[in-house]
């Protein structure tokens, strides 16, 4: 019984601004400028160009976030729940996440999905879980295509349908996540949602495997 975990920092440098220094980054962001405050965001966050200051990039990516960016209000979601440059605050955190999410950001769809599965910063509903997971899911987001057939194996929120499960992790697992190709392994192995197929099942536990997936490497 595994979920993916919320997502990790996306932190790539907005194309307008990827070839100017640090300087010419700080001083158009000081003047408002989005995409600026965004990337000075990215530069603090890993300490390219500057000090390493988590606080500080807490700081851009608000700012950026304010003005409206998507990836900035998704950034800005995550510190908050991970408590990154700031005090932990899952009811913050879904607050930028549903931000991010209403503009079509499918990671803060999936980290939305995940707060209200679980009930951190909001009052535990598995229908709203469902309904945040299938859209990140529609999109091609992986995590949220794991999610989602986790909902469909254990009922959780929809109606319990071993096969939509087995479909949804193997959309995943045919992106490269580790955790559902061992899941559709092992739902080879056993027949469960498929037929059995001991064939099918090594080869997604062997792919599961050298994506470290531990467990995997056992059966």
């Amino acid at each position: 019984a595994h979920k993916v975990m919320l997502l990790g920092l996306s932190f790539c440098l907005m194309t307008s601004a990827m070839a100017l220094d640090v300087e010419t980054t700080q001083a158009l962001a000081e003047q408002g400028d989005m995409p600026s405050q965004y990337n000075l965001g990215v530069m603090y966050y890993h300490g390219e160009g500057v000090h390493q200051d988590y606080a500080k990039a807490f700081e851009w990516f608000q700012k950026a976030a304010e003005q409206g960016l998507a990836t900035a209000q998704y950034n800005l979601g995550v510190v908050y729940s991970n408590g990154i440059g700031v005090s932990q605050d899952h009811v913050k955190a879904f607050e930028w996440y549903q931000k991010a999410a209403a503009q079509g950001e499918a990671e803060a769809q999936n980290n939305l999905g995940a707060l209200y599965e679980n009930g951190n910063g909001i009052t535990q509903d598995y229908d709203k879980a469902v309904e945040w997971y299938q859209q990140a899911a529609n999109q091609g987001e992986y995590a949220s295509q794991y999610n989602l057939g986790w909902m469909y194996e254990n009922g959780y929120g929809i109606k319990k349908d071993k096969q939509k499960a087995f479909a949804w992790y193997q959309k995943s697992a045919n992106q490269g996540d580790a955790m559902a190709q061992y899941v559709i392994g092992m739902m080879y192995k056993h027949g469960d949602g498929v037929s059995q197929d001991e064939i099918q099942a090594e080869q997604w536990l062997s792919k599961a495997c050298d994506n470290d997936i531990k467990v995997s490497c056992d059966q």
